[in-house]
């Protein structure tokens, strides 16, 4: 009986270190949907992200037209895997409020005004400096 109870504490121990090795080897890991949902969504980020490297850095038209393409598949994806992790409560988002747009609105037309007056500035110092 002593023997029996031995090698059963044996199979326990040997069941436990099975679990633990399992674990450190990923094996009977388990994600939840929003885990996968969120590593697909974050791979269309990356994708869209080297898609657009990828258009800027092409030699040939029809290689950039294919590449753009491509990335407007990704960004259907993109904006499906969104809405459905926004359905199931995995990605909320906050509107923004009317006053928020407004001041953000304000802050980017007075940056491209100010954009274009330097612009304006500094070509016609440069017309000047021309002329003397």
């Amino acid at each position: 009986m002593a023997q029996q109870q031995q090698g059963q504490g044996q199979q326990q121990q040997g069941g436990q270190q099975n679990q633990q090795q399992g674990q450190m080897t990923g094996q009977g890991v388990q994600f939840s949907d929003q885990d996968v949902l969120q590593l697909a969504l974050n791979e269309t980020k990356m994708m869209a992200s080297s898609l657009n490297t990828y258009i800027l850095e092409a030699s040939d038209d029809q290689l950039r037209r294919d590449y753009m393409t491509v990335l407007g598949d990704v960004y259907s994806q993109q904006k499906q895997l969104f809405d459905m992790m926004q359905q199931k409560g995995y990605y909320n988002v906050q509107n923004a409020t009317p006053q928020a747009i407004n001041q953000v609105k304000n802050k980017f037309s007075g940056q491209q005004s100010g954009q274009s007056g330097q612009g304006n500035q500094s070509s016609q110092s440069q017309s000047s400096q021309q002329m003397q």
